[in-house]
């Protein structure tokens, strides 16, 4: 009689370990119990609101990186388009007033910069880091070096987004949206795919470049909708702003668990790793440390995930 040898199934912890946001999530809330326990300033509701609704911008752009990077590309123009969406949406709100119509003005500026690095990247299968570092620097140069002085004060009707609880309720959809699509649609799951072996994907049906052009499509619109955001939390813009922002977006898109190398990570990972960069940041002002130091600790923190990320793919080889 022959027998049945039944594999035995992964617990739930087993299941939850296996998820690459859960190592960043833990240490996030280790930090944040040390931090509230040693520093009574940073647990104030106040401190922990205001760290939250300053995640806002970086979040939602990089939930929308998330995507490019899950299928194997990479958008670092992210802060360049920031100050140019910003700019464009204050100049807009100037004249016009309102939100709906700045909103509409910066996301279509964003969507159409990311269909331009979508198309170099796929139609011209130009590297994207290249063509994005291109696409930065004629942003920087061309437009908002030569609007450097401008200073754009929108009124206060037009400050919306960026006002109260609203930048954490529009984190909380953008993550929401993004999550129904990574399972529920059809182009969610195929970032992955694509992401994961772009040949296995191709020969499955799947188009890699229609994938990955849509990637860089959304997530210009989102940098759009996040300057709308910042708009409103700083009250003023001026062309220049967005400085060395995509260093804080790639941070917390490889610090919170997704793979550089594509095709492994989580709705939940930007997210993640965003608000710990946020409480990161936070903790460095709350206890004096110069701000030059904060782009160190965010290069720190990319090449100490990148390093991880290389050796869990070497083990699970």
């Amino acid at each position: 009689m022959t027998g049945v040898v039944a594999l035995p199934r992964r617990s739930g912890i087993g299941r939850a370990a296996q998820r690459p946001d859960v190592a960043s999530l833990a240490f996030l809330v280790l930090f944040v119990i040390v931090l509230a326990v040693a520093l009574p300033s940073f647990r104030s509701p106040g401190n922990l609101q205001g760290i939250i609704s300053q995640v806002a911008v970086t979040g939602v752009v990089a939930l929308a990186v998330n995507q490019v990077i899950l299928a194997g590309e990479i958008d670092i123009s992210t802060g360049s388009l920031l100050g140019l969406t910003a700019a464009v949406a204050g100049a807009v709100a100037e004249r016009s007033g309102g939100v709906l119509l700045p909103l509409a003005a910066a996301i279509g500026v964003g969507l159409v910069v990311g269909a331009v690095n979508g198309l170099l990247s796929t139609a011209a299968r130009l590297p994207s880091i290249i063509v994005t570092l291109g696409m930065m620097n004629i942003i920087r140069g061309q437009f908002l070096d030569r609007a450097g002085g401008l200073v754009f004060n929108p009124p206060a009707g037009s400050q919306f987004l960026g006002s109260g609880a609203m930048p954490i309720i529009v984190l909380f959809l953008a993550a929401l949206a993004f999550g129904l699509v990574n399972i529920h649609s059809t182009w969610g799951r195929n970032v992955f795919a694509v992401g994961g072996n772009s040949r296995a994907a191709l020969l499955a049906g799947l188009s890699p470049r229609r994938t990955r052009f849509w990637s860089f499509v959304v997530a210009g619109g989102c940098v759009g909708l996040a300057s709308m955001i910042y708009l409103g939390q700083v009250g003023q813009v001026q062309a220049t702003a967005g400085t060395g922002f995509e260093l804080q977006v790639i941070a917390a898109v490889v610090v919170g668990g997704t793979s550089v190398a594509g095709g492994r990570g989580s709705t939940a990972a930007p997210l993640v790793g965003a608000i710990l960069i946020g409480v990161i940041l936070n903790a460095l002002t709350l206890t004096g440390v110069a701000g030059t130091w904060q782009d160190f600790v965010l290069g720190a923190l990319i090449l100490m995930a990148i390093s991880a990320d290389a050796l869990r793919r070497r083990i699970l080889r």
